[in-house]
């Protein structure tokens, strides 16, 4: 039997920087993916309490990448010792499974 990597993708679908001032609620989509294909799409809302929290978040949810529109720096380092990779949606395009997948 062949080993597939599954891994989950979140895209933070808020056009604000990801920071720890706000205090509503971020509509998230969690894209399930293998090597070549999305194979299951989710939909989530985050209410975003604290940095703290959205952390916890990605970890309980095992979200290996993120995609957003902007996010503090100090933040993005948090979420980077997290083992979460995180990208701006500029990316997309440089990804060619999410690329075929947004298009």
């Amino acid at each position: 039997m062949q080993n597939v990597s599954f891994m989950k993708i979140a895209l933070f679908l808020k056009e604000d920087k990801i920071d720890d001032v706000e205090k509503d609620s971020i509509p998230i989509i969690v894209l399930h993916t293998n090597e070549n294909s999305v194979v299951e799409v989710e939909k989530d809302m985050l209410v975003k309490k604290d940095i703290n929290y959205i952390a916890l978040w990605l970890l309980t949810k095992r979200i290996k990448e993120i995609y957003v529109m902007d996010i503090n720096l100090m933040v993005k380092r948090l979420f980077e010792n997290l083992g979460v990779i995180v990208k701006k949606y500029e990316d997309i395009e440089k990804d060619s499974l999410l690329k075929r997948f947004m298009s």
